[in-house]
């Protein structure tokens, strides 16, 4: 073989793979300074003729400016994925605490299923939700100035790019990046009902608060996940409280004389009738959506006058008593061979088919959780006529009925709103509970607990 351009070595050696045990490759190897830039290369061809085109293009100007660049390139993005992996962004450990405490629901557990759906969703809000970057390498050394250059870089910041909360690292996001998600958020449209078209309000701050809540426990799971955020301070704890003062009130919202008709006429004409039974079970007897349509008949004990539950909100099981019109509504649901449940909605499906119901019928205020909060004020409605005292005298009673865990939540966001039970005639029970007719009192009104024989 002829000398080799200089610049370029013939490399040998054994190769056990190939047929004659030897293996020849050409390496073209140069140190230069282009442009004040060193330009270092170190290649391996297999063929000559490779090897002396990408000399050519080492040895002229272009070429050198080109290679240079290309090296520059990777060293950057080398660089680039090293701090990546020695700190990932928030996304990473948000997957990582999914991994470890959300897990897959078991198959059938339709209630951990719904549940696992909802904190996923809640993070993938979290993760998306894109705020102002603080940290780009213009914007951040001005910030510490002070004076009018800080005001210009902050105004500059605001208006300009912005990236999802989940790529910031945790070191980097402060309650100054906690105020900017609020202030996102609360400027995002709602995506629920006909919100989804891009009409109603913005998110309220009481779902801003949840979202806060779900980001004030990964911050405290971090020290768990790398012993390096063990001092790192929580930002949810030093957020501008004042953006979320005078939160939402909680719905107290119920239903005018025209929309129960409307309602009740509907589910009456709904094409599927488990939709009006799983939807009247919890109007007379208060159960959770999780609790009434996964439903088994093992679980519905008539004869003794109650239904047991096992997956419940607390998590522990408890007895619903089974009103006359309960009993009724029971009475006529078919039985279906091979098949242990009472409906064949599932959870997820069911919730979906209601909201589409409530969304056609123009019920937008209306939430399934409404029919339970229903059966919690009649049931302290008509223990308070029943036995002519206060119904605060029995919430620990009602709240075991009722699968009430805290009792002082009952009493305040039920009891503490109902009029006093010392109603002395007809006319006016029926004007404390918004009624201007008898026969309307009767039809809505119509949970009474079991007397005495």
């Amino acid at each position: 073989m002829s000398a080799l351009p200089r610049g370029i070595t013939q490399v040998v050696w054994k190769n056990k793979t190939k047929a004659k045990g030897r293996q020849v490759a050409f390496r073209v190897r140069m140190s230069r300074n282009v442009n004040g830039s060193p330009l270092k290369v170190d290649r391996l061809f297999d063929t000559l003729e490779e090897a002396k085109d990408f000399l050519a293009t080492c040895q002229s100007n272009i070429g050198r400016q080109a290679l240079n660049k290309i090296e520059l390139d990777r060293d950057e993005k080398a660089k680039q994925i090293a701090e990546l992996l020695a700190s990932p962004p928030l996304s990473f450990y948000i997957k990582q605490y999914i991994a470890q405490y959300v897990p897959e629901a078991p198959e059938g557990d339709d209630l951990k299923r719904r549940n696992r759906v909802s904190v996923l969703s809640f993070f993938k809000t979290i993760e998306n939700t894109p705020i102002p970057d603080r940290h780009n390498e213009i914007a951040a050394p001005l910030l510490q100035v002070g004076g009018l250059i800080a005001q210009m870089a902050q105004k500059a910041i605001s208006n300009g790019e912005k990236k999802p909360f989940g790529s910031f690292k945790p070191e980097q996001i402060t309650y100054i990046e906690v105020n900017d998600y609020i202030k996102e958020r609360l400027a995002t449209p709602a995506m629920t009902g006909n919100r989804k078209k891009g009409l109603g309000r913005n998110v309220s701050k009481i779902s801003v608060s949840r979202e806060l809540s779900f980001i004030k426990k990964l911050f405290n799971n971090l020290r768990h996940q790398e012993a390096k955020f063990k001092g790192l301070r929580n930002p949810v704890a030093d957020y501008d409280k004042e953006l979320l003062k005078n939160r939402d009130p909680k719905n107290v919202y119920r239903l005018s004389n025209e929309e129960k008709e409307t309602l009740f006429k509907a589910l009456d004409e709904y094409s599927n009738p488990e939709l009006k039974q799983i939807s009247l079970l919890a109007y007379h007897c208060g159960f959770r959506r999780s609790e009434v349509v996964p439903l088994t008949w093992e679980q519905v004990h008539l004869d003794e006058n109650y239904i047991q539950l096992y997956q419940t909100k607390s998590g522990k099981p408890r007895k619903v008593v089974v009103t006359k019109e309960a009993r009724q509504i029971l009475e006529a649901i078919p039985k279906r061979d091979n098949d242990p449940r009472l409906f064949t909605y599932t959870l997820l499906g069911f919730s979906g088919s209601f909201d589409k119901f409530i969304e056609r019928h123009k019920l937008d205020k209306f939430r399934f959780h409404f029919f339970r909060r229903e059966a919690i004020s009649n049931l302290v409605f008509n223990i308070g006529q029943i036995t002519g005292m206060d119904g605060a005298n029995f919430s620990i009673l009602i709240s075991e009925l009722l699968g009430i865990e805290n009792v002082r939540t009952l009493e305040k966001n039920h009891i503490s709103e109902l009029p006093p039970s010392g109603l002395s005639s007809q006319e006016q029970i029926m004007k404390s509970v918004g009624h201007s007719n008898k026969q309307t009192t009767k039809r809505y009104s119509p949970i009474k607990l079991p007397t005495r024989k």
